[in-house]
Order: structure tokens, then sequence, then C-alpha cells
């Protein structure tokens, strides 16, 4: 199941934006009993997903830079497009998210005998200490919180 999404889009900025107004369009036809809009919602939730499942990449990336674009110019949605735009750029240059996440939990895996892993609670940094020591202090090296813990 893990390698699914492999060499798909995902959601993206357009899918998001479909996503929500699907909502906005299954909102309002139930609150004033249109299932007219129900169908339009349900079509657009058919069509954000077709979009985040689709393979061909560079047709989505299109759509989406098209949908930036247009999002850039309204007046008051600057930030947002830049935003977005910025994003891109810096998913291209670095590894994507998604393999650093997968080589992780392939990591966790690989040595959940040996380590036991678990999140700081002050600032989330995945922290692991090695099994079977009984109680332990642990300091978080990102933030220096000091958490007790049976290993």
């Amino acid at each position: 199941m893990q390698d699914f999404m492999n060499g798909r889009r995902g959601a993206d900025e357009l899918t998001t934006a479909l996503g929500a107004l699907s909502m906005v369009f299954a909102l309002i036809g139930s609150i004033f009993s249109l299932p007219v809009l129900g169908w339009i919602a349900l079509i657009i939730v058919v069509l954000a997903l077709v979009r985040a499942f689709s393979t061909n990449i560079a047709a989505r990336e299109r759509e989406n830079n098209m949908f930036l674009d247009a999002v850039g110019k309204l007046p008051f949605a600057k930030g947002a497009a830049s935003q977005g735009a910025s994003r891109q750029q810096s998913a291209q240059s670095a590894p994507s998210d998604f393999d650093r996440k997968k080589r992780t939990a392939q990591k966790m895996w690989d040595n959940r005998k040996t380590t036991m892993y678990f999140k700081c609670k002050n600032c989330g940094q995945m922290l692991s200490v090695p099994r079977g020591k009984g109680r332990i202090r642990v300091t978080c090296p990102r933030c220096g919180t000091k958490v007790e813990k049976k290993s």
C-alpha cells in the first residue's frame, strides 16, 4: 500500500481548492434542500480524487500552475500563490517528503526489536532509545526537554 502513491501527483493546491469547493456546494445544497448541488459536489470530489491519483504528473502540474497563476492575480490572495510556487520549486530540488517518510518508516520497522521510537511532547522531534534498559531519562536534542521513559 505504501508504494501505491509512488509516481502519482497527490494532493496539490488545486485539489485542495476543489475539495473545499465541493464542501461549500454540499453545505449549501443541504441547507437549502437542493439535491442538484449535492450531485455537483460529488462530481467535484471525484474530479479531485482523479487528479490526486493521476500518474500524468506533467499535466496535473500544468493545471495546478494555471490555477496558481489565476489565484495570484486576485488582489487578496497574493501570498497564497507565491507560497505554492515556492513550495513547488523547493520540492523539485529536494527529495520528496513521501520518500523521506518511507525511509524513516522502513528504518523504524527494521529496528523495532532493538530500538523504541517516540516523539518529543514539546517540539515533535522523533527520538529513539534502546529497548530493555528500564526507566531512562531522555533529553531532546532539538529543544532540550527532558522526559523519563520506560524502554
